[in-house]
């Protein structure tokens, strides 16, 4: 009885056409595809450019740790990378930055080299902010257009002209 059963299915299977995809719901899929693909592409892009901005800012590392020395000795920022004790701001150069330059204690990041090429020529103002009036309470730095809370003050100026959506939450 079983042999009966499945020839007829076998029978019924193969007299059934077999169907496909239609050319129209072929075009829908590739639609949702490329859609897809349109809203993904962007984000990385700018994923890959804040990560870049990220590793821009660490390397500031030491150069804050200098000028944070700096004004705990002399209650004052530094005016300049000579009198910071710094190179020349053309030869603090890295992969993704063409040059450092402190103007008032604040560090003026030119980025360039490897960096993807919207961000080429841009700079970043990393400034120290202080508790008024409290010259032995820690520093904090402020990225970007960031702005002191109340109670602090921030030295130099800000140049920075990379778009607020690249730069990272905070310095740290």
């Amino acid at each position: 009885m079983n042999t009966v059963n499945d020839t007829t299915a076998k029978k019924k299977y193969l007299l059934t056409p077999l169907r496909g995809f239609t050319l129209i719901e072929l075009m829908v899929a590739i639609a949702i595809i490329g859609i897809l693909a349109t809203l993904t592409i962007p984000s990385l892009y700018i994923s890959r450019q804040r990560t870049a901005v990220a590793e821009v800012i660490r390397k500031t590392e030491n150069i804050r740790d200098d000028i944070t020395a700096y004004y705990k000795h002399h209650i004052a920022f530094p005016s300049d990378n000579d009198e910071a004790g710094l190179p020349e701001p053309e030869l603090l150069i890295g992969n993704r930055y063409t040059r450092m330059q402190i103007e008032g204690g604040a560090i003026h990041i030119t980025l360039g080299n490897k960096i993807a090429k919207p961000l080429q020529g841009k700079i970043i103002s990393l400034r120290p902010a202080v508790v008024t009036g409290s010259p032995s309470s820690p520093i904090s730095w402020l990225c970007g257009t960031e702005q002191p809370v109340a109670g602090m003050e921030a030295a130099g100026v800000d140049k920075t002209d990379v778009e607020q959506t690249i730069l990272p939450a905070s310095c740290d």
